[in-house]
């Protein structure tokens, strides 16, 4: 009996999770928390999905304070390669780059409950500071499949198949994924802050 030829596999309605490591993290997460720290002694915060901790308005793209201008550098570059791996065809030079950012500083016991971001093509993290003694999935960034009766019958081992996804977070990790995916934060179980900068981008065509 012969042997089936693989012809391809085309990813159709699969969910990329692209992840970076941002080279030189530990000093520019320094100057993060700084720069944080004067924020939180101005601003009260906002609420959205965010049950205790603080939640900064979301101007991260307009704000002068170097770390921030930085950290944003290192998103528009992260946005580029991730938009390349997964359509290789996109011209970038073509499009316009929007987005929006915010800090969430999740105290003791404070999580964020499950959420998406309508309006936006991309989301993603950066991790400032990371309690060093979590446990269980203290803190874990949690994304889950937004299809609906999908996983009747699962190939393990194939996350493609899996109803959710967990990241363990780690200082200098990016994640990047689909605006459209629901995603949540587990409650902070440690007695130190858990720190994180979100944000969203999507692409209009430039005028030319």
């Amino acid at each position: 009996m012969t042997t089936p030829v693989l012809k391809g596999v085309e990813p159709l309605f699969f969910t990329p999770l692209v992840s970076f490591q941002i080279p030189d993290s530990e000093a520019l997460n320094r100057r993060l928390l700084e720069e944080i720290g004067m924020r939180r002694g101005t601003s009260e915060g906002v609420h959205v999905s965010n049950q205790g901790g603080w939640h900064s308005e979301p101007d991260l793209f307009e704000r002068p304070e170097p770390g921030f201008r930085a950290l944003c550098t290192h998103i528009l570059a992260a946005l580029g390669s991730a938009t390349a791996a997964i359509a290789p065809g996109f011209d970038m030079r073509s499009a316009a780059v929007h987005c929006e950012g915010w800090v969430n500083v999740n105290g003791p016991g404070a999580y964020n409950t499950p959420h998406d971001h309508p309006g936006w093509a991309w989301s993603g993290t950066y991790y400032v500071r990371v309690p060093a003694d979590t446990t269980g999935r203290s803190g874990s960034f949690e994304l889950i499949d937004s299809r609906t009766n999908v996983r009747v019958v699962t190939v393990e081992g194939a996350n493609c198949f899996a109803g959710k996804y967990t990241v363990r977070p780690q200082a200098g990790l990016m994640i990047i994924f689909p605006s459209y995916v629901r995603h949540w934060v587990y409650p902070n179980e440690s007695r130190d802050e858990r720190v994180s900068i979100a944000f969203n981008a999507r692409f209009a065509r430039r005028n030319r």
